[in-house]
Parts: structure tokens; C-alpha cells; sequence
């Protein structure tokens, strides 16, 4: 069963449990699809003041030298399959995966990888734009997202923040068929991640992002046998979340939640 995993340029949090995937299933990854947000949901710029508002200044800092020692590093470094990673691009090379950049996913160029790898199915690892019904028509045995959260609960953006804002001592992360509403499709596999009281955002976010990974490779696995068994994702169970207001921040400060 060929695979095309479709995803954004993120060098934090995806590299190293995108490459877990990768290792798992190195036979089946056809290709790897880079795309980037579209304006009409923010855009770079509008994303990095939102995310600057809400983590602050000195998070955004510290984020901001993360995130370019580790453009730095994806440069001048070459992993091998063991990591660690620190792009995309990285993993697309350690594993010999080609890798491609779209401006759309609706677009024509897209479709012209579709045509050329011909997949069977397709993944979504944080894909920052819309899949719509006619790319995922193209895949046979359709196409599969993972979000950080238990879906039904928890739909939406910033599921982890979220998480912690509301003092749960449990979390998770589910893989899902994509519908033509966000978070909406039936539930394929589900995996528990623990909430401890010392986690951070940044350390949620990778606990879930490798729990995403592990829960991944059992659903293509699943696929890929014949033996997945969905779930309803229902929408009377369903909770929904938006990005932080100001006020949302202030009371995850003050509850004693930290970014980093």
C-alpha cells in the first residue's frame, strides 16, 4: 500500500515523530507533500502575531531561537535513520523519501503528484490547509488525519493548551478519517496520553505528536490488513475549541501553566 503524507514546514515538533512513521512504514511512504498555511487562514505573518499574543514575549524568544538553531542544524547536519531530526526535509532525505513543496493542495500541481505516485492513501500530519472531497476522492483507500486530542472531545485548535487550561489529568490522540467538516470524521484509532502535573504546553504537545505517531502507524497497519474497525465521531459528544483569546491566557497563567 503506497502512502503520500501530506504536511507542513514545522521543525519543533514534527521531525522526530514524522520520522517514527516514516522508519515504521519506509516501504510504503511514496512521497512527502510540504504545504504551507493559506492566507485566508492567517498566513505567516497574522499566525505569528497570534502566536506571539498568546505565548508572549519571552516564550516567543525562546521559540524563535529554537526555531532557527534548528533551520541552522537541518542545514549543515545529515541524520541518519536513528535522527535526531530537525526538518522535514531531514527525514525526507534519511529515509530517501522524495519530497515536494505545494502552494495548494486544491492546485494543479498537487494533483500532478497524485497522478505521477499514484497512492493508495493519503495521511495528513498537520496539514495546515483544507483537504477537500475531490483530492481525497482520489485515494482508494482514503485519507486519514491524526489529531492531539480525544475526539470527539477537544475539536478544533490547540487542543493541548486546552487540555491543560481545564485541568485534565488525561489527554489523547486520535487518527481519523477526513471529512468535509474538520475533526468530524469517523474514528479509526485512539491512544491515551497522560496529563502530569508538571507539563508544559511544549511538553504536552510531544508527548501527543509521539503518541500521534505510534497511533498512526497501528492505523495504516490496520488499513493495510483489513481490519480496522471505525467508530462513530458524533457530534452530540463533540466539543469544540478556537485559538486562545487574551483572557484564556491570562487563566492558564494564572492557574500555574507554563508554555515552556
Amino acid at each position: 500500500m503506497k502512502l503520500l503524507i501530506l504536511t507542513q514546514n514545522e521543525n519543533l515538533y514534527l521531525p522526530n515523530a514524522f520520522a517514527k512513521v516514516c522508519q515504521e512504514k519506509m516501504g510504503n511512504v511514496c512521497c512527502i507533500v510540504i504545504a504551507p498555511a493559506m492566507s485566508t487562514h492567517g498566513g505567516r505573518i497574522k499566525g505569528f502575531l497570534r502566536h506571539w499574543s498568546l505565548f508572549g514575549t519571552m516564550t516567543t524568544l525562546s521559540m524563535g531561537c529554537r526555531v532557527i538553531a534548528g533551520k541552522i542544524k537541518s542545514k549543515f547536519n545529515r541524520p541518519g535513520p536513528d535522527g535526531p531530526f530537525w526538518s522535514i526535509e531531514n527525514v525526507a532525505e534519511a529515509f530517501s523519501i522524495p519530497c515536494y513543496h505545494v502552494a495548494k493542495v486544491s492546485g494543479q500541481q498537487f494533483h500532478k503528484i497524485i497522478d505521477e505516485y499514484n497512492p493508495d492513501l493519503l495521511i495528513s500530519i498537520s496539514c495546515p490547509q483544507i483537504i477537500g472531497r475531490k483530492v481525497r476522492s482520489r485515494f482508494p483507500e482514503g485519507a486519514i488525519n491524526v489529531h492531539g486530542a480525544p475526539l470527539p472531545k477537544y475539536r478544533g485548535l490547540m487542543p493541548a493548551f486546552w487540555a491543560l487550561k481545564n485541568d485534565e489529568t488525561s489527554t489523547a490522540t486520535t487518527v481519523h478519517d477526513l471529512a468535509d467538516k474538520l475533526d468530524n470524521g469517523d474514528i479509526l484509532v485512539q491512544h491515551s496520553v497522560e496529563v502530569d502535573a508538571e507539563d508544559t504546553w511544549d511538553s504536552l504537545v510531544r508527548k501527543t505528536k509521539a503518541a500521534g505517531a505510534d497511533a498512526l502507524v497501528e492505523a495504516i497497519n490496520q488499513i493495510e490488513a483489513g481490519t480496522v474497525e471505525r467508530k462513530p465521531n458524533l457530534d452530540k459528544d463533540a466539543t469544540y475549541f478556537s485559538f486562545p483569546t487574551s483572557q484564556d491566557r491570562r487563566e492558564f497563567r494564572q492557574a500555574g501553566r507554563r508554555f515552556l
